[in-house]
């Protein structure tokens, strides 16, 4: 199947997919090139609110928005403010902020389930909003010159994902996401946020490790979605 017949046949979510993820891909090039998270903020938020438009009316079963999704909507604007927030307040409060979003993200999926309110909207948002956290802490500690450019890659893995997800074409269903796949985010999440501390003979190691162990994963499934679309 050629890629534009999957593009047609795919969802609409789907097909937004794939377009924030080359808008991200591309404002992330120029947030390297001007030394800013700025051209991310703007180009993520912007897809996550398309998305939620798009998505009216099927944003949960019965059509409302839904308590998960606002629990989703309130960690993406703590997200979009991360990179505002004044740099003289030291790194306590971005590391608070983090770890508010990060210690939220389980509520809204708890919710979800416990109300009956899952949808592929919601899905979409959860897991994009996670990406979009991830991604502007990997700029913020790249920009500020806690870390080198390279870590940025590690917040670009999801998007570039999604690209070869759509050329891979395999033969499956939903995209999975796997218990060890959730506790490998949290440990890199954690690992950003330290990178804040003034402690680079700690925190640069653990980010290491943490990369290794992102890089790894989103290797192995893509090479086992490979392996399907062989098949």
């Amino acid at each position: 199947m050629s890629p534009s017949r999957t593009l047609r046949s795919a969802t609409p979510v789907e097909r937004w997919s794939l377009l924030n993820a080359v808008g991200v891909l591309a404002a992330t090039g120029l947030a390297l090139a001007a030394g800013a998270t700025l051209p991310v903020v703007v180009a993520g938020g912007a897809g996550l609110f398309l998305l939620v438009l798009q998505s009216r009316h099927r944003w949960t079963p019965d059509g409302d928005f839904g308590r998960a999704n606002l629990v989703t909507a309130a960690r993406l604007t703590l997200v979009l403010a991360l990179p505002c927030l004044p740099a003289s307040a030291g790194p306590i409060l971005p590391i608070g902020v983090g770890l508010v979003v990060l210690i939220s993200d389980g509520i809204d999926g708890w919710l979800a389930r416990r109300y009956e309110l899952s949808s592929e909207f919601g899905e979409f948002f959860d897991k994009e909003t996670d990406a979009l956290f991830l991604l502007v802490l990997c700029l913020m500690t790249s920009t500020s010159g806690y870390l080198s450019p390279w870590v940025v890659g590690l917040g670009l893995l999801r998007y570039l994902f999604v690209v070869a997800l759509f050329l891979i074409q395999p033969h499956v269903g939903k995209e999975y996401r796997s218990s060890w796949a959730r506790i490998i985010y949290v440990g890199v999440v954690l690992a950003m946020l330290a990178a804040f501390l003034p402690y680079p003979s700690i925190t640069q190691p653990l980010i290491a490790i943490a990369a290794v162990a992102l890089v790894y994963s989103f290797g192995r499934y893509t090479w086992w979605l490979w392996t399907v679309r062989k098949t």
